[in-house]
């Protein structure tokens, strides 16, 4: 086993609960404004200081302990926004656990996470009124349904008035936490915090049936805001763009924690159409996100000097402007000011997560003096564990463990590649009421297995991620997809003896989810299956198993066998194996895989025995494009 550690490049304050960690920035930079953002695009800009920030945090935890909710679990759905915000660090500093929902889930699946998650109150945007009604009618036990911000439909302001129903709006519960406070209520400002204690619940990715819930303490979180802190220099007063979902902890700890906990600038983005607007009118320094928006970022740039015919006098002055490095000077922001202009003239860090990035992209922004810092953690470890700085920029690389955290390379011979193990404070509790896939992710020492394949570069000593052992699907979004929750709902067609789901990657460098069906002839006769109708029949279960989750977990590409699966003599399939298998098949073919979709692999395939043509379910299925209603490009979530 490689071990991997390293010294913190920092000093921080310490403190022992997010609360604490709190009320000291409230003291440090009370006046200094903490939010900034807009109740519609088009609105005036409001500011929020950390003292009114404290002050709406104090006033709806109070509400919410008189509504009973003490030690109870809130569930917040919505946009981001500062409401979102307040709601979610009143729950964590003094009620209870916080559990973040996925706004882009399904109706079904966000009511079967309600009273799987056993919530007893729901913040929510106007927009999730109707499933809220639902909820309320299902669920007796929900105390409070609080709306954030409500439409404007008579029916729904009804409602709203309607308190019998237990539905509050947002305002009111501040309003009456207001008074209770200034009437020497102060049982929520008192309230113990144990920092051991859950904070968040988060359901990964996945089906309702498979999405695991992690439950993260208070301390873990904590600690990785100061593991943050120890390893990335965050100046006081700077502004980050707010993009990310808030329901991913990435965003959550990376994007709302610890730039209060550093004295920045929430910078709410209205919209992906505004971000750059946002970034000027904000003048933001830093932008957390996934590989898609800086690529996109890159290729504006890229697009705007190729219009101007100017690439060749940009490559002059990198090259230029990498010698004057080498002595010590630094003018790339000067040289490349109008490219800075676009961007809002501040734009100086970007920290990428969730999946690769193309190291290219990276070394690019750092030659026009734009930091572009990949790290790399999981839901389970709060989330960042590892991480490049200033000092330690490796492109290609995830950078070093950051301070506190202990990554280790599971592997018998350094510098050979093996899963990555992470030990630390930052580590979860466990999943929510799941002790057996609790107990699959710790071994005996401690260490919590995140199912990545990893390496130390030899020449910089940072990790490099390889791969994914448990065959995680990443998106070029950052989204992930377990390929075992579609395979599930795939075996329950009797017809299907065996199936395989994968990403397959394409020449821009998106992945598609595709899969490959195994039938047995023996199965097909005995359920009165013709191979007239297979095609019929497959093209249905696709359909049907698509319209159950969100469309980013989609087939896309599939083909079928009469052929078993390579599998070890476990009888567990060999994933990367059998991909090989069917790219070879298809190289072989000369076709891509989309335009072979819905066809016998078989046919390719020179390891298959010779089938007859008159065995072979006929290939005339009528138009793939339209295999399921997810498939435009305007509707894909990734």
């Amino acid at each position: 086993m490689q071990v991997l550690e390293c010294n913190p490049f920092f000093h921080v304050r310490p403190f022992s609960d997010l609360r604490e960690m709190f009320r000291q920035s409230v003291s440090l930079y009370g006046n200094l404004p903490a939010f900034r953002f807009r109740e519609d695009p088009k609105g005036e800009i409001i500011r929020r200081t950390y003292r009114e920030l404290e002050s709406d945090i104090n006033a709806l935890g109070t509400a919410l302990l008189s509504l009973g909710l003490a030690d109870k679990k809130v569930a917040i759905i919505g946009e981001n926004g500062y409401r979102w915000s307040v709601s979610h660090l009143a729950v964590i500093n003094g009620i209870g656990i916080s559990v973040p929902l996925d706004r882009l889930l399904p109706e079904d699946e966000i009511l079967a996470l309600l009273e799987r998650g056993s919530v007893s109150a729901v913040v929510f945007d106007g927009s999730f009124l109707p499933t809220m009604k639902a909820a309320h009618e299902r669920f007796p036990d929900i105390h409070a349904f609080i709306c954030m911000k409500p439409s404007k439909k008579a029916e729904d302001m009804r409602v709203l008035d309607f308190g019998e129903a237990r539905f509050y709006r947002f305002e009111e519960l501040l309003t009456s936490g207001r008074h209770a406070l200034i009437n020497g209520e102060e049982s929520y400002i008192n309230r113990e915090i144990d920092p051991e204690q859950i904070a968040s619940l988060l359901f990964t990715s996945g089906t309702t049936s498979q999405a695991k819930g992690v439950m993260l303490r208070n301390r873990n979180i904590a600690m990785d805001v100061v593991a943050l802190a120890k390893v990335e220099k965050f100046k006081v007063g700077s502004r980050l763009l707010s993009i990310l979902p808030l329901h991913h902890t990435f965003e959550n700890t990376c994007g709302l924690i610890y730039p209060l906990y550093m004295g920045g600038c929430i910078c709410v983005c209205d919209g992906l159409r505004y971000i750059q607007q946002n970034m000027e009118e904000y003048k933001i320094n830093m932008i957390i996100g996934v590989p898609t928006l800086f690529e996109s970022f890159y290729k504006k740039v890229i697009d705007s000097i190729n219009k101007q015919n100017k690439m060749k006098t940009i490559r002059v002055m990198i090259k230029i402007t990498r010698a004057l490095r080498r002595v010590k000077i630094d003018l790339r922001r000067v040289v490349f000011k109008k490219i800075h202009k676009a961007f809002g003239g501040e734009f100086k860090i970007g920290i990428c997560g969730a999946a690769p990035i193309d190291p290219e992209i990276i070394t690019f922004f750092d030659d026009i003096g734009v930091h572009i810092l990949q790290g790399y953690g999981l839901t389970e470890t709060a989330p960042v564990i590892a991480g490049c700085n200033y000092k330690v920029f490796v492109p290609g690389t995830v950078g070093l463990p950051l301070g506190n955290i202990s990554i280790a390379i599971d592997t018998d011979v350094d510098g050979q590649e093996g899963e990555i193990l992470a030990k630390g404070p930052v580590i979860m509790q466990g999943y929510y009421q799941d002790p057996e896939a609790t107990a699959a992710v710790f071994d005996k020492d401690g260490w919590f297995h995140t199912g990545d394949v990893g390496v130390i570069d030899p020449k910089s000593g940072c990790i490099k991620i390889t791969g994914r052992l448990k065959s995680m699907i990443v998106l070029k979004s950052g989204k992930k997809v377990f390929p075992e929750e579609i395979e599930q709902l795939i075996m329950r067609y009797p017809f299907i003896k065996e199936s395989m789901v994968f990403g397959d990657s394409e020449q821009d460098g998106d992945v598609t989810i595709s899969a490959k069906f195994v039938f047995d002839p023996q199965i097909l006769s005995r359920e009165g299956i013709s191979k007239e109708e297979l095609v019929t029949r497959l093209d249905q279960v696709v359909k049907e198993i698509n319209l159950q989750m969100p469309g980013f977990k989609s087939i896309r590409n599939y083909v079928y066998s009469f052929q078993e699966l390579i599998k070890t003599t476990t009888q567990k399939v060999k994933r990367p194996s059998e991909i090989k298998r069917i790219q070879e098949a298809l190289d072989r073919g000369k076709v891509k895989f989309r335009q072979f979709t819905g066809k016998n692999i078989d046919l390719l395939d020179s390891r298959c025995p010779i089938v007859p043509l008159e065995e072979v379910v006929s290939e005339d299925a009528s138009n793939r494009e339209t295999l399921n209603p997810s498939a435009d490009p305007e509707n894909r979530d990734d």
